[in-house]
């Protein structure tokens, strides 16, 4: 067996996030809709498959790995900087990163109770403190959130909005206040 460092060794042996394909086989039949993980039931769009069909036979290349293009598409279809662009392979993926660059052991990281696993799994795996805040009827409360990274000199705070799974969601001014 491989000789894994005490932080490895304390993380769950559970995925974070079990998939509809994981759930799927354990109960022995499909799911009707998979709203769980936000997938869109309509599939992609025929645009987006003729797109892929395009760039399939560009597969051979290596990818830009600046996505230059793709952020330059991006921040010209939002309005924003190159700069306030991240490319990455899905939140999870994303989010690993973020924490990486700001978690180190021991290092308190807000978030409410309930909230994204993933996050909390990353957290954790790179040695971070997770300092979760409750709900506030049914919601996540950003004011605690706040107060709670004041109190515990957090770098990051976890926010989801709109909140999966409940489906909140706080207006725009209520998350720049």
């Amino acid at each position: 067996m491989p000789r894994y460092t005490t932080l490895v060794e304390s993380l769950p042996s559970t995925v974070p996030f079990v998939g509809p394909e994981t759930q799927e086989r354990a109960r022995g039949r499909n799911f009707r809709a998979r709203l769980g993980a936000n997938e869109n039931v309509f599939g992609p769009s025929p645009r987006a498959i003729v797109a892929m069909e395009a760039a399939a036979a560009q597969v051979w290349q290596y990818a830009d790995l600046e996505n230059y293009d793709l952020k330059l598409a991006l921040a010209e279809h939002y309005g924003v900087k190159t700069s306030n662009i991240v490319i990455g392979e899905g939140i999870d993926g994303l989010l690993g990163l973020l924490v990486r660059m700001v978690c180190e052991p021991g290092a308190p990281i807000v978030t409410s109770l309930g909230a994204y696993p993933t996050f909390n799994f990353h957290v954790a795996g790179f040695g971070g403190e997770l300092v979760t805040v409750p709900y506030k009827d049914d919601r996540e409360d950003p004011d605690a959130l706040v107060a709670s990274a004041t109190q515990h000199q957090s770098r990051l705070v976890y926010l989801a909005n709109p909140d999966n799974p409940m489906g909140s969601w706080h207006e725009a001014d209520t998350v720049g206040r």
